[in-house]
């Protein structure tokens, strides 16, 4: 296998090469996120370990923001000494990437759906409200509770995500080259442990029930995976060696999986499971190949954004309306709802990335241009090689068959 393999041909020669490998594990996060939501609509009685598995689905959201996180960098070290305006056509990127889709979906949830109450004061008499509108707009939901999972139903991560990229440059520049990934690393753990604790124990401040789910979806709790993506970035040179890495992750995710426990417990357990998932992919072991070269993970992968944003609207406003046997506790009845919020959700995706996602990116480009902030009319340089993995010895040696 050549190192092509690794790489999807750039549409431009001032793009950052793209993995191959990293959107098949974008795939495998967000079909584990699906299959979770499908789950939980109606617990199911059964207490196999398959059962127990698929309810750890929501660590695929932490799977994603060590890939962001990884992408970011890789995407940083191509881009820094190209762009006349580093932190402004960042910024300007990630707004272009997110912000069509989102809004679009933020238009149409209400019109068909009541939203995600759950998630929201009891006062609200709908969590519809122009002040969750701009909040959400704006991108700072995320920090106020009622506000921050209650319109869309799966958006507290978009908000961890804008926070992150609010952050990433100061990070990448300033905290990095001082604390070092591993520092970095340490410092994110003891957040996630430490704001839950600050937050619950303010003198004269009583959380309700419905608002401590507001403090485990809190960037401060988040932000360790994407340190972890950041740590993977910086020692890119780390590299796995044998096989029996990949049988460690087996070993680790399997055990984990095989556990009962609480949000921000399972949130921890699952910290090295997906770290060995996104390092041993990202340099691609060979044993790991049967996960990470799959064409169908890929494909689902490249609009796992666009199946976030629309597979809780899909659920919500068409299948369990509308899906005979949908509705259920049964296997059988999430069986069927899983796969009818696949379907339609894929296909939907697919649309959005043709018709909204790339219009948005081409629209960005543009932007930039006439901004000066991008590379510009700036000769192109060749990419960075130190941003693409070294394949592996077999690889090599299949390459100068």
């Amino acid at each position: 296998m050549s190192l092509s393999t690794l790489t999807n041909r750039q549409n431009s020669k001032k793009e950052p090469p793209r993995l191959q490998p990293l959107d098949a594990l974008r795939g495998v996060a967000i079909l584990s996120v699906v299959v979770f939501h499908t789950y939980i609509v109606n617990l199911n009685s059964s207490t196999s370990w398959v059962m127990r598995f698929i309810g750890q689905g929501a660590e695929g959201v932490g799977l994603f923001f060590i890939l962001s996180a990884l992408t970011l960098g890789l995407s940083w070290d191509y881009r820094k000494t190209k762009d006349r305006r580093p932190r402004l056509a960042f910024w300007s990127r990630r707004i272009w990437r997110i912000a069509p889709l989102f809004y679009l979906v933020l238009l149409v949830t209400p019109l068909l759906t009541h939203g995600n109450p759950k998630f929201a004061s009891p006062h609200m008499t709908t969590v519809f409200t122009w002040g969750s509108f701009l909040a959400h707009v704006t991108f700072i939901f995320g920090w106020i509770p009622s506000y921050q999972n209650s319109w869309i139903g799966v958006g507290w991560s978009i908000g961890a995500e804008m926070s992150f990229y609010l952050l990433f440059p100061w990070l990448v520049e300033t905290v990095l080259p001082r604390l070092k990934p591993e520092g970095l690393l340490l410092a994110s753990l003891a957040l996630a442990w430490v704001w839950p604790f600050a937050m619950t124990h303010m003198p004269g401040v009583a959380w309700p029930a419905w608002a401590f789910a507001f403090l485990f979806w809190a960037f401060p709790s988040q932000f360790v995976w994407f340190a972890i993506g950041l740590w993977i970035w910086k020692r890119r040179l780390w590299k796995p060696r044998t096989w029996w890495w990949a049988l460690l992750w087996a070993a680790l995710a399997i055990g984990v999986a095989n556990q009962v426990w609480t949000p921000m417990t399972q949130n921890f357990a699952w910290l090295l499971p997906n770290l060995f998932l996104v390092w041993l992919s990202w340099h691609d072991l060979p044993a790991m190949r049967w996960l990470t070269h799959l064409r169908i993970l890929e494909f689902i992968g490249k609009r796992s954004y666009s199946v976030y944003l629309i597979h809780w609207f899909v659920l919500r406003a068409f299948v369990l309306p509308w899906v005979p046997d949908a509705n259920q506790a049964s296997i059988f009845s999430f069986l069927v709802r899983t796969t009818a919020v696949l379907a339609i959700s894929i296909g939907l995706a697919h649309l959005s990335y043709q018709y909204l996602e790339q219009p948005g990116i081409r629209l960005g480009k543009v932007w930039l241009r006439r901004r000066g902030w991008d590379a510009g009319g700036s000769p192109a340089q060749a990419p960075d090689k130190s941003l693409v993995p070294a394949p592996m010895p077999d690889a090599a040696r299949q390459a100068r068959g």
